[in-house]
């Protein structure tokens, strides 16, 4: 199996549904735009939420690669917080900060179908993991969530005094 496993498969979706609902957006500004909030304040917004998931994109991709081409489980940085955080950084930081910098309502579905889409697809990267990992992968799986730290990161956090 390749490094990227499903990423060609959950960013399909994605930018399809990006495409059509930016380009219906720029055809039909009037109708389509985010009322009632400056654009200033959205494009500060969505430049802060683009750079935070440009970030943790950058962040991710420098801690796994290094395990990756020695074969290794890779659990630290980032992969100690949630298991895919490059998914995240798109999901939940990446796609909404274009929805906002583009000022988008119907850019709201951006980030919902790369969910849906990652929800429907990551059982396979999960499979190819522990069939690689055994042991290894369903312990660390049993211990952090997939996209959103678990209430047991939060607590460990608050218990150790650690930020």
């Amino acid at each position: 199996m390749t490094r990227c496993v499903i990423g060609p498969e959950f960013s399909i979706a994605a930018v399809l549904s990006g495409i059509l609902t930016g380009g219906l957006t720029c055809f039909y500004p009037d109708l389509l735009t985010i009322p009632g909030i400056p654009y200033w304040a959205l494009a500060i917004v969505g430049i802060g939420f683009l750079g935070a998931g440009m970030a943790l994109y950058v962040y991710s991709l420098r801690i796994f690669n290094p395990g990756y081409q020695k074969g290794q489980l890779v659990t630290e940085g980032p992969y100690s917080v949630v298991r895919h955080p490059i998914y995240a950084a798109w999901i939940l930081l990446i796609c909404p900060g274009l929805v906002l910098f583009f000022r988008s309502w119907p850019m709201l579905f951006v980030p919902l179908v790369a969910y849906v889409s990652f929800k429907a697809s990551i059982h396979k990267e999960d499979d190819y993991l522990k069939d690689k990992f055994g042991p290894a992968y369903s312990d660390y799986r049993s211990k952090v969530d997939e996209l959103f730290p678990n209430r047991r990161f939060w607590r460990d956090k608050r218990n150790t005094g650690k930020e």
